[in-house]
């Protein structure tokens, strides 16, 4: 929990973990989620504290590696620093996209956006792999905002939606 003592990095098992922050008025801003394979509190290893809060959205197994153990591994391993250090930027580099993606203003044009980010190899395609939720999430959107919002673009011919595909009609493009 954020602020609490640090003792360890987690790798995702199985399940689902959201890191999110509470401000000092209790407001709560959602980071990004944690998918099963993937570690989090990376920051533990050079922090006293944790600077986040890790919330399970459903029954999950966490693997637990020890800060000193973990960091004497990171140290004499260049195979698993490396490793290490492709994670981190690979999440920096998700990060960011998070940052502009929320940065837009108009709901349609954030949704647009997200939509051309992960559009498949065909340029038109998009299939809705995470669940709704954890799409308006990521996007600081409501699930009710984004489902709106997509049936607001499929209306109005920029999008046609079936389900977890999209296809994206260039033509309608608004951003």
């Amino acid at each position: 929990a954020q602020n609490q003592p640090v003792d360890a990095v987690y790798i995702l098992k199985s399940g689902q973990i959201q890191l999110l922050n509470y401000t000092e008025d209790g407001q709560q801003i959602n980071h990004y989620s944690i998918k099963p394979g993937e570690s989090f509190a990376e920051v533990a290893l050079f922090y006293e504290h944790y600077v986040c809060t890790a919330i399970a959205n459903v029954s999950s197994q966490v693997l637990v590696l020890p800060k000193q153990p973990y960091l004497k591994a990171l140290r004499s391993n260049p195979e698993v620093a490396e490793a290490f250090m492709m994670r981190l930027a690979r999440r920096l580099h998700e990060t960011k996209i998070l940052l502009e993606l929320r940065s837009i203003r108009s709901a349609q044009k954030r949704v647009l956006h997200y939509l051309h980010l992960n559009v498949q190899s065909d340029g038109v395609t998009v299939n809705l792999n995470l669940p709704l939720k954890e799409i308006a999430d990521d996007l600081g959107l409501t699930p009710e905002a984004l489902s709106r919002t997509l049936k607001q673009l499929h209306k109005q011919g920029i999008i046609n939606r079936m389900k977890r595909k999209v296809t994206l009609h260039k033509e309608g493009y608004i951003a």
